[in-house]
Formats: structure tokens, sequence, C-alpha cells
């Protein structure tokens, strides 16, 4: 999760903070900020949720098996989060390789017109 986190961070042009609170603490927090705010912050089942330890089973399908080819998920996340960028960002051209090929696509046939 907080590689992701990261990964947000990184592609929305800005920096939350992140505050690691053992789950003990965070439980009552999260309980009394749930009444303070109007917005659900986060739920006791949900930080049980991300608490747990996914495990995967040794005999489930592989990516190999289903011919599925995975991709980077650096790859996809431009289109996806430019709309949490700030508006002084929102026009920055994206920053994987990928986009930036796609973007290119698209300004050749801009160019040509």
């Amino acid at each position: 999760m907080a590689e992701i986190g990261d990964l947000v961070d990184k592609e929305i042009l800005k920096t939350r903070r992140h505050i690691n609170l053992p789950k003990p603490l965070l439980k009552p927090v999260l309980h009394y900020l749930n009444k303070v705010v109007w917005w659900p912050i986060l739920s006791a089942d949900m930080l049980e949720q991300e608490s747990i330890d996914q495990v995967i089973d040794k005999t489930a399908k592989t990516f190999k098996d289903l011919d599925i080819e995975p991709g980077d998920l650096r790859d996809f996340t431009y289109h996806y989060l430019q709309d949490y960028r700030s508006s002084s960002y929102y026009d920055l051209p994206p920053s994987t390789a990928r986009e930036k090929r796609e973007a290119r696509k698209y300004l050749h046939v801009i160019d040509d017109q």
C-alpha cells in the first residue's frame, strides 16, 4: 500500500502526509473521527481488512497460465490520476515512457492537420 501511495503522490504531483499508527491506537481514533467528520474516513472493518496478510494459494493460476501479459502499474496511472492533480499541474505531460509515446502519437495527428 505504501508503494501505491508513493506512486499516486508522484503522479498527482502532490506530497501527502502518511502517518503509520498501530492498529490498537488507530481503531478508537477512527471511531471518533468518523463521528465528527461528515465523510467516511476508514471504518473498523476496512482497517481489519487492510491489516490481513494476503497469501496466494500455490495452486492458483498465474498470468502465464491464463495467457495474460501483465503491465507495469506505472504505465497506466496518468490518465486515471490526472483529474486529481491541481489545476496548475493538470496539463503537464505524462511521466512514463509509454504515456509519452502515446501523447506524441496524438500530438503528431494534431500537427498534421
